[in-house]
């Protein structure tokens, strides 16, 4: 794993821990490379104190940010879309400021509610209905001055389908003794799957249709100490090959984040404050500051494959022998999905309450 991947995937599990910290029994969905390229956008119009606090929420990972600056993206907003035959991924970033400001003249100010209404349908013109309502009621004021708004869709297909007719109800756990009903499909497929010692976890990649994306679920019998091990277990080196009974619940998740406090507590400060901003690398305004950070992400896993935050991949198929190995996701699980070429955490959850 190089430097830039391993920035980026500790970014990704350190902001996991902090948004679990404030979840408790909830599911959890975002994606951190979404989010890191959205900073990364505010980062180039950053200067002093301001731009060196962003590059150390992010692992000191300068690299990120020359990259952003040689695709073009110095500019305030950016469209990522992709389209392959397995896959369509679409990804959208926009800073918007109060209309004052030079860069973007949409009125946060006076004209709250258009704006609102401007940004409702332009996120809901990206992600094809599925993130309609990124920005919460209320959130636009007086006092706003900027805000990043962040959004990302994917939708994908397994290479080999789960079965609609294996799909039964099956009991989910949610502690020790209370458990919910969930339609479980089942498939008994030759996958890569990995086995860990400490803490007790079973890791297998649920493959798409295309080699670039793939999604991989960690089961453990205890969560403690789990999410510090994902940078280890995001190499493919690490994976056998088995003969894997699945149970896996089908499940959809909408989760909304505000990241302000979020970010603060991870050692953003001055980005946020007013007075101590420096955001003259897009503005000769010296009053300009985020107001929030807006993240909205959803998923759906069923029988076809995932919409949302999802990824592709290839199957193995061997003619070999090989022990069943059972993997029942009946209680608490983390997924993410990784692009496989630069080895990045594209997506991460935590799925526990259905």
């Amino acid at each position: 794993m190089d430097t830039l991947s391993a920035s980026n995937n500790q970014f990704a599990l350190d902001l996991s821990k902090r948004l679990a910290e404030s979840a408790a029994g909830k599911n959890i969905f975002f994606s951190p490379w979404s989010i890191s390229t959205s900073l990364a956008m505010v980062y180039l119009g950053t200067k002093g104190n301001t731009a060196a606090q962003i590059v150390e929420v992010h692992s000191d990972n300068t690299r990120l940010w020359a990259k952003q600056e040689e695709l073009g993206f110095s500019k305030i907003g950016n469209i990522y879309s992709e389209f392959h035959n397995a896959y369509l991924l679409k990804s959208i970033s926009k800073l918007y400021g109060e209309k004052t400001s030079p860069f973007k003249g949409v009125s946060l100010q006076t004209e709250a509610l258009f704006a609102s209404l401007k940004i409702f349908f332009f996120h809901l013109f990206l992600s094809l209905g599925k993130i309609p309502d990124l920005l919460p009621d209320g959130s636009l004021d007086s006092l706003t001055k900027m805000v990043l708004v962040n959004a990302i869709y994917v939708k994908g297909k397994w290479e080999q389908k789960f079965m609609i007719q294996d799909t039964t109800e099956k009991p989910f756990r949610l502690n020790k003794t209370t458990t919910k009903p969930v339609q479980m499909m089942s498939m008994r497929k030759i996958l890569h799957i990995f086995q860990v010692e400490e803490p007790p976890t079973k890791i297998f990649e649920l493959h798409y249709n295309n080699c670039e994306i793939n999604m991989f679920i960690l089961l453990p019998y205890d969560l403690n100490g789990l999410q510090e091990k994902l940078n280890d277990w995001t190499c493919a080196d690490m994976m056998d090959t088995g003969e894997v009974q699945v149970y896996l619940p089908r499940f959809k998740m909408e989760e909304s984040y505000d990241l302000k406090s979020t970010l603060i507590s991870m050692g953003m400060r001055d980005p946020f404050s007013q007075g101590r901003a420096d955001f003259s690398g897009i503005s000769e305004r010296r009053d300009l500051f985020l107001s929030h950070v807006f993240h909205k992400a959803f998923v759906e896993v069923n029988e076809e494959g995932t919409e949302a935050a999802a990824g592709i991949g290839s199957v193995l198929t061997v003619q070999m022998t090989y022990p069943l190995i059972t993997f029942n996701a009946d209680h608490l699980f983390l997924f993410f999905i990784r692009h496989n070429h630069t080895n990045n955490i594209l997506f991460l959850g935590r799925f526990c309450s259905p």
